[in-house]
C-alpha cells in the first residue's frame, strides 16, 4: 500500500469533524470529497470507489433542518467506510505479505506437470523469484537436452534457441509449422523469440539480486513457461 496516500488518506478523515461544522455540501465538503475520491481510487481501484460515491445522499432544498441530519449522517457513514476500507485493505496485504503462496498454491492452476515440480514447493513457501528461475531453467534445459541429443552440440542462450528455431539459414530442429508462407515464418520467428526471452531473464535472475514479492506476477511468468512446455510437448518429439 502507498504510504504517503494512506498517509493523506487517514488525514482526510481527521477533517471530517470539521466538515460537520461547515455549510452543508458546500465548497469545503465539496473539495475534500473531491480529494478523497481521487486517493480512494489511487489506493484502491474502482471497486472501493463506487462503494464510497453509493454513500451519497440526495438533499431536500426546502428542509434545512433535516438536510442537516443527512449531511451528518453521510459525514459519519463515510467516515465509517473509510476506516473500514484501511481495515481491510491492510488486513488483506498483512496475510498477503506471510502466506498469499499457501492459500493460492500452484496446483490451483493447471500448469505443466514439469513447472509444478520444479516450481510447487518454491512458489508455496513464498520464494517467487527462485520459484520462476527454476522454471526457466526447466524448459531451457529441456530445450538444451533436445539439441544435444539430435546434434551432439551442448549449446545455451542465444545460440541454443537459434539452433531449435531459427529458420533463416536452417531448417529448424523445432518446427511450430510447414515455414511455407511468410506468415508461418512470422510464427516461428516470434515463439522463438518468446524463449529467448526466458533466456534473458533467466541470466539477470542469476547474476542479479532480483526480487519478486508479487505472487500473481510470479503465476504469470510460470504461466509462460507451462506455456512453452506445452509447445515443446506437442513440437519437439
Amino acid at each position: 500500500m502507498n504510504e504517503q496516500l494512506l498517509k493523506l488518506l487517514k488525514e482526510q478523515i481527521e477533517k471530517i469533524e470539521q466538515l460537520k461544522n461547515s455549510e452543508i455540501w458546500g465548497p469545503e465538503y465539496q473539495i475534500w470529497k473531491d480529494t478523497t475520491v481521487k486517493i480512494i481510487e489511487a489506493l484502491f481501484g474502482k471497486d472501493y470507489l463506487k462503494l464510497f460515491k453509493q454513500s451519497d445522499t440526495l438533499a431536500l432544498l426546502s428542509d434545512r433542518s433535516f438536510n442537516q441530519g443527512l449531511y451528518l449522517k453521510e459525514l459519519d457513514k463515510k467516515k465509517k467506510l473509510l476506516e473500514e476500507f484501511i481495515k481491510e485493505k491492510t488486513r488483506l496485504e498483512t496475510e498477503a505479505s506471510v502466506g498469499i503462496g499457501k492459500q493460492f498454491g500452484l496446483m490451483d492452476y493447471d500448469l505443466h506437470h514439469l513447472i509444478k515440480e520444479v516450481s510447487k514447493e518454491r512458489f508455496e513457501d513464498a520464494h517467487y523469484a527462485d520459484a520462476v528461475e527454476a522454471a526457466f531453467k526447466e524448459v531451457i534445459k529441456r530445450i538444451k537436452e533436445y539439441i544435444k541429443d539430435k546434434t551432439g552440440e551442448n549449446l545455451d542462450g542465444d545460440r541454443l534457441m537459434n539452433r531449435a528455431f531459427g529458420c533463416e539459414i536452417q531448417d529448424p530442429f523445432i518446427k511450430f509449422n510447414n515455414l511455407e508462407t511468410q506468415g508461418e515464418k512470422d510464427e516461428q520467428r516470434g515463439l522463438m523469440f518468446l524463449f529467448k526471452g526466458i533466456v534473458g531473464i533467466r541470466n539477470r535472475k542469476a547474476h542479479e539480486n532480483v526480487i519478486l514479492k508479487d505472487p500473481y506476477k510470479a503465476i504469470e511468468y510460470l504461466t509462460l513457461t507451462s506455456l512453452l512446455m506445452r509447445l515443446l510437448d506437442e513440437y519437439a518429439k
